[in-house]
């Protein structure tokens, strides 16, 4: 089995033991850094690579909260501007080696001007973990190359610091929706990925226009991180909105153009005008994607539907991710590409 595909399929259960190691032998530190962030005045998430994506659904918790100062930013973008640092503010960091040249550089900056930091990392030793003032650990295994476990496992840590925010305690009933959510992914992976496997148009596709609104606009630039790292193929993120302002016309020219771009839809806020504008899409392109929750008018060349498990917003995407990360596959092999193959592997560590 390619091993890209081995790690997408050894995820559900690798959130399964991160989940139990966060609620169990990790909670105290859990506690600790979620009272830090009850109380911060304002908590800066900041990566680079793909920890910067597991960083978004974390982000969108936050902001769902209202009264929480919160920003997402490139490590890259802090270091170049100092002068915005800000004492009272809380900097959680996130990565899977913690040596990735900007966060190792970051969390020594940090170090030095005392700054109060966060590391949420796989590697407890990193150069990143040594330099914050606060770690906590990620057991998930390391994947082969492209970040997939290590997306969703990350990103669960921060859901799951959010989640203990002002409590002392988990909540009992989002525990159980999680886990009913990770056996659900377990028990139905291949039958996604047999599903995913019949969708023709991949070996066509010269790009993606990958579209959504709200949290789904973070969701799908992760979408769009997997399919350009695994099939190396462009892909754009847009809301629906947007994107009828104009560069739909991408869309409405595909039969005069040479280029065929593929249209991809998360439906996660519908309403008649996403309808609409989806519709119309539909009515210029034969090919397109829709994904959606269970239960919720599905219109497109191919529907894709996942269960919500009664989630909050910010927790579906550890299932959403799973048929994006299997879309990415799938289109480096109607490509011909291996997936997980990379020519400069020189971004990983320092």
């Amino acid at each position: 089995m390619n091993v890209l595909l081995q790690n997408i399929y050894e995820q559900p259960l690798e959130l399964k033991k991160v989940l139990q190691d966060l609620r169990e032998e990790k909670i105290e530190e859990v506690l600790l850094i979620s009272k830090l962030m009850s109380e911060a005045e304002e908590i800066v998430l900041t990566s680079m690579g793909s920890a910067f994506y597991s960083l978004m659904p974390m982000y969108e918790a936050l902001r769902a909260m209202l009264n929480i100062r919160v920003s997402l930013v490139e490590t890259a973008d802090l270091i170049q501007h100092p002068e915005r640092m800000k004492k009272e503010a809380l900097y959680i960091m996130m990565s899977r080696s913690g040596e990735s040249r900007e966060v190792a550089d970051f969390s020594q900056y940090l170090k030095d001007n005392q700054y109060t930091s966060v590391a949420v990392t796989m590697t407890p030793n990193s150069t990143m973990a040594k330099n914050c003032t606060y770690v906590l650990h990620d057991i998930a295994s390391y994947d082969a190359i492209v970040c997939i476990k290590a997306y969703s496992s990350l990103a669960l840590c921060g859901l799951f610091l959010v989640s203990l925010m002002g409590k002392e305690r988990p909540d009992s009933a989002l525990l159980q929706k999680l886990e009913h959510a990770f056996t659900w992914m377990e028990t139905n992976k291949k039958a996604i990925f047999e599903e995913i496997q019949k969708i023709p148009y991949f070996a066509e596709a010269d790009g993606y226009y990958l579209l959504s609104r709200g949290y789904g606009i973070n969701m799908m630039r992760s979408g769009s991180l997997w399919i350009e790292e695994t099939a190396k193929i462009m892909s754009n993120v847009m809301s629906i909105d947007n994107f009828y302002h104009g560069p739909m016309e991408v869309i409405r020219f595909s039969k005069q153009v040479a280029q065929k771009t593929i249209p991809i839809f998360l439906d996660v806020l519908p309403d008649a005008r996403s309808q609409m504008i989806w519709g119309k899409i539909n009515e210029s392109v034969s090919e397109s994607i829709y994904i959606g929750a269970a239960g919720k008018e599905a219109v497109g060349g191919v529907c894709l539907n996942y269960p919500e498990f009664e989630l909050p917003a910010a927790y579906t995407t550890l299932i959403i991710a799973l048929y994006l990360q299997l879309i990415s596959y799938q289109c480096a092999v109607a490509k011909g590409i291996e997936p997980g193959t990379f020519l400069d592997e020189g971004w990983v560590v320092l």
